[in-house]
C-alpha cells in the first residue's frame, strides 16, 4: 500500500497536476477578502449596480453622473455577473477578471505552443501565471484583466491567419471573422487599447517583413461589418440618451487629458516603466537581459519579429503619453513573457558567449538587479503591515516574515539560475539542480503570492477606511447618511450609492432636516462643520471616530459620526 502511494506521488501526471494546482491558487486568495478597492475598480462596481437597481443597461452613471471613461462591455460583464451571485459583494464584480485570467492562461499555452512547441509551453504558460502585474490585475473588478483575454485572442488569430498557408473558406473568412469579433469586443470593453495594439502589429510587422499581403488576409471588410454590427447599436443608443454627452465627455476628459497631461496625480517621465520592470515583471524579470541575447540569436525568426511588433510601438507609446499607472504594460506582457520564458529554455540549452570577463561579470550584474523586484516588494508590504494593520495578532507578522524569505529565496535562485546559464556553468549536483529549477520558482512565486492576497492586504485594514465605516454602520440604525470632507468610491459602492454628497453647510442642513439621519465628517472640514451646526441650533452628539489612510489621495484621515438628537 505505501509502495503504491509514494509511486503514485513520484508520479509526472500528479506532480503536474499538482503543480496547477498551487499555481491557481494565488488567484483565490484574497478574490473575496479584499474590500473593495478605490478608486476605479468602486466606481466600476458601483456603476455596474445601478445597471441592475435601475433596469437601465444603456446608460453608465456613477450615482447621478455620467461615467464616460470606458464603454459598456465591462459593466455588462460585472452586471451579469451580480445578476447570479448577488449584487452586494464585491466578488461577484471581481468574478469576470478572474475568469479572463484563467482563460488567458488557456490562450497563451496553445500560443506559446504553437511557436516554441508542446515541451516549452507548459513552462511558459506557467510562468506567465506567476507575473505579478497579471495576478494582481486578476484580483481587480475593472476592464485590464478582460481586455488583457481579448487582446490575446486577437493576436492569436493574427498570427494564424499570417502563418496559414491554406486557401479554404474556414481559414479565408472564418478565422478572419472571429478575429474581427474579439477584436470589437476589445473596443466595447476599453475603446481604443485592442485596436491600437491591433494595429501597430500588422503595420510594424508588415514593414519588418516587407510582407503586407497580411492586409489583404484580415478581410478589413468583414471587420467594418463586425465591428459596426457589434458596437454601433450601443454608440447611438448611449448618444441619444444623454444627447451626445457621453462621448463628448470620454473623449475631452478621459482620453485627451491622458494624453495632454498626467491625469490625476498619475504622471511620470519616460522611462519610467523601462525603471519600474523589475516590479511589474517579478519574478522573471531578472531574466530580461539574456531575453534581449535570445532576441539577437533568434532576429531572424518570424515567431520572435511577431512578439516584438506585439511589444515595442505600444510601449513606445505608453512611455510617451504622460499619463503614467502601473498596469499600463499589460496588454504586452503576454508577448514578454513568452520571450523571456522561451529564453530561459534556450539558454539551459545552448551557451553564451561574451567578448570578454569584464563584459560576462558587468552583464550578471545587471541581471541581478533586475531581480531585485520582489525584495521591494517586501519592503513594501512590511512597511504597510507595520503602519496600517491594526490587528495585534503576531500571525500577520509571521507570514510577511515568511514572505520574506520566500522573496529572498526568489532572489537567490533566480540569480543562480542566471549566473549558471551567463557563465555556462553545468548543474553537477541534485542540490544545485533544484536550486535553479524553475518549477520551484513558480512555485515559491505562488506561495507569495497566496500570503500576500489571502492574508496580509485584507488585514491592512487602515488602508480601508470606507470598509471601516461601513462596519460601524451596520452596528446603528439611520435613515440617510451624508459625508463631508471623505467621499471615495468605495464608500458609495459599500453604500450602494444611499450616501449624499455634501459640503460642511449642506451636511448641517442634512442633520436638521431629519430626525435620524447621521453625517461624516473628515477631520479637514470639522471646523467649518460646526461652525454651520451652530447657526441651526443643532445638539451634535459626536458618537464615533474612525482613522485610516486614504491611499488615493496619500493622506492619513479621521472621520467623525455625527448625528443630531435635539
Amino acid at each position: 500500500m505505501h509502495t503504491k502511494i509514494y509511486l503514485f506521488l513520484k508520479d509526472k501526471s500528479f506532480i503536474r497536476i499538482l503543480l496547477y494546482i498551487v499555481c491557481i491558487l494565488p488567484f483565490f486568495a484574497g478574490i473575496s477578502s479584499i474590500p473593495p478597492l478605490d478608486r476605479d475598480e468602486s466606481r466600476f462596481a458601483q456603476s455596474s449596480f445601478q445597471m441592475i437597481d435601475n433596469e437601465d443597461y444603456i446608460n453608465i452613471k456613477f450615482q447621478d453622473e455620467i461615467r464616460a471613461k470606458k464603454p459598456v462591455g465591462i459593466y455588462w460583464l460585472q452586471a451579469f455577473s451580480a445578476k447570479l451571485f448577488g449584487t452586494e459583494d464585491i466578488l461577484s464584480y471581481r468574478i469576470p477578471s478572474l475568469l479572463a485570467a484563467f482563460f488567458s492562461i488557456v490562450v497563451i499555452w496553445y500560443f506559446s505552443k504553437s511557436i516554441f512547441g508542446r515541451e516549452s509551453s507548459e513552462l511558459i504558460t506557467l510562468l506567465f501565471a506567476s507575473n505579478l502585474l497579471f495576478v494582481t490585475e486578476a484580483h481587480i473588478g475593472k476592464t485590464d484583466s478582460f481586455l488583457l483575454l481579448t487582446i490575446c485572442l486577437q493576436q492569436l488569430l493574427l498570427f494564424i491567419i499570417y502563418s496559414n498557408k491554406k486557401i479554404n473558406f474556414y481559414t479565408n473568412y472564418i478565422i478572419p471573422a472571429i478575429l474581427w469579433l474579439f477584436v470589437s469586443i476589445g473596443i466595447l470593453i476599453k475603446g481604443p487599447v485592442a485596436i491600437l495594439i491591433f494595429c501597430l502589429t500588422i503595420i510594424s510587422f508588415s514593414v519588418l517583413e516587407k510582407n503586407y499581403s497580411i492586409f489583404i488576409k484580415i478581410k478589413p471588410l468583414i471587420g467594418v461589418v463586425l465591428i459596426s454590427l457589434i458596437i454601433l447599436p450601443w454608440v447611438i443608443s448611449i448618444q441619444s440618451s444623454t444627447n451626445g454627452l457621453f462621448f463628448e465627455k470620454a473623449i475631452m476628459e478621459d482620453f485627451v487629458a491622458k494624453i495632454i497631461s498626467g491625469q490625476e496625480s498619475h504622471g511620470g517621465y519616460p522611462g519610467y516603466y523601462v525603471f519600474i520592470s523589475p516590479l511589474i515583471l517579478w519574478p522573471i524579470a531578472t531574466f530580461i537581459p539574456i531575453t534581449l541575447l535570445f532576441i539577437k540569436k533568434n532576429r531572424s525568426n518570424v515567431a520572435i519579429k511577431f512578439l516584438l511588433c506585439w511589444i515595442i510601438p505600444f510601449w513606445i507609446i505608453i512611455e510617451l503619453v504622460p499619463t503614467k499607472l502601473f498596469h499600463y504594460p499589460l496588454p504586452v506582457l503576454p508577448a514578454i513573457a513568452m520571450l523571456i520564458s522561451a529564453s530561459i529554455i534556450y539558454f539551459e540549452k545552448h551557451k553564451i558567449t561574451f567578448k570578454s570577463k569584464k563584459n560576462k561579470n558587468l552583464f550578471f550584474v545587471i541581471s541581478t538587479l533586475f531581480g531585485i523586484g520582489g525584495l521591494v516588494l517586501n519592503v513594501i508590504l512590511f512597511y504597510l503591515t507595520t503602519k496600517f494593520s491594526d490587528t495585534k495578532s503576531i500571525i500577520i507578522y509571521i507570514i510577511v516574515f515568511l514572505n520574506f524569505l520566500l522573496c529572498l529565496c526568489l532572489f537567490f535562485m533566480t540569480s543562480y539560475k542566471n549566473f549558471l546559464m551567463i557563465f555556462n556553468i553545468e548543474n553537477y549536483s541534485n542540490l544545485s539542480k533544484y536550486f535553479s529549477n524553475t518549477k520551484i520558482i513558480i512555485i515559491l512565486a505562488a506561495f507569495f503570492y497566496t500570503g500576500m492576497f489571502g492574508y496580509i492586504i485584507p488585514n491592512l485594514k487602515t488602508l480601508f477606511p470606507s470598509n471601516m465605516i461601513v462596519n460601524e454602520l451596520k452596528k446603528i440604525e439611520y435613515d440617510s447618511i451624508s459625508s463631508t470632507g471623505y467621499y471615495e468610491p468605495s464608500l458609495v459602492f459599500l453604500l450602494k450609492g444611499n450616501l449624499v454628497h455634501s459640503n460642511p453647510n449642506e451636511a448641517a442642513i442634512f442633520l436638521a432636516e431629519g430626525q435620524n439621519n447621521i453625517v461624516l465628517v473628515e477631520k479637514s472640514s470639522k471646523e467649518e462643520f460646526l461652525a454651520s451646526s451652530r447657526n441651526f441650533d443643532l445638539n451634535l452628539m459626536e458618537f464615533k471616530i474612525i482613522k485610516g489612510y486614504n491611499y488615493s489621495k496619500g493622506k492619513f484621515v479621521e472621520i467623525f459620526f455625527y448625528k443630531n438628537i435635539n
